[in-house]
């Protein structure tokens, strides 16, 4: 009897640092106190030359608990030029001028609440049949490897 519950509990171990891993890199993770935080990036899957669109980035907290000091870290590859960037309130800005680079820091995130990102951009793709990587990477203490990330492209529309 002692010996089956040794074995459901490794077993659910497992099953749970599996589902950790698996959810981190698939742009959600776990916090350690049991929080749900996810990073999800809208951007078209196709964009012409010189066209317009918008990047959406979005942090969400899916757990019961609030999610509090992140650092989030939005990088634009070089064929995506930005024409204006807004935020929620409650999300503070630095983006230095002629960097790809723009960082965020959102103090807290309640539970069931979103923080929201916007770029509006236009492309010049030049001889690329595709963007580089669009990287969104967040800090925060309780998350598993103290970070989480997520990447996308937007291929060139013909």
């Amino acid at each position: 009897m002692k010996r089956n519950r040794i074995l459901i509990f490794a077993a659910a171990a497992i099953m749970l640092a599996g589902l950790m891993t698996s959810c981190k890199t698939s742009g959600m993770a776990m916090t350690s106190k049991g929080q749900l935080f996810k990073i999800n990036i809208y951007a078209p899957s196709t964009l012409a030359e010189g066209a317009d669109g918008n990047i959406d980035v979005v942090l969400s907290n899916r757990g019961v608990n609030n999610v509090s000091n992140i650092l989030t870290d939005v990088e634009l590859p070089p064929q995506l030029i930005v024409l204006d960037q807004t935020n929620d309130n409650g999300v503070n800005v630095v983006h230095d001028p002629g960097s790809n680079a723009y960082h965020f820091t959102v103090g807290s995130l309640n539970p069931a609440e979103d923080s929201h990102m916007r770029f509006h951009v236009r492309t010049s793709f030049g001889t690329a049949t595709q963007t580089g990587e669009i990287s969104v990477t967040a800090w925060q203490n309780d998350l598993p490897g103290d970070k989480l990330f997520r990447k996308t492209v937007i291929g060139l529309q013909r």
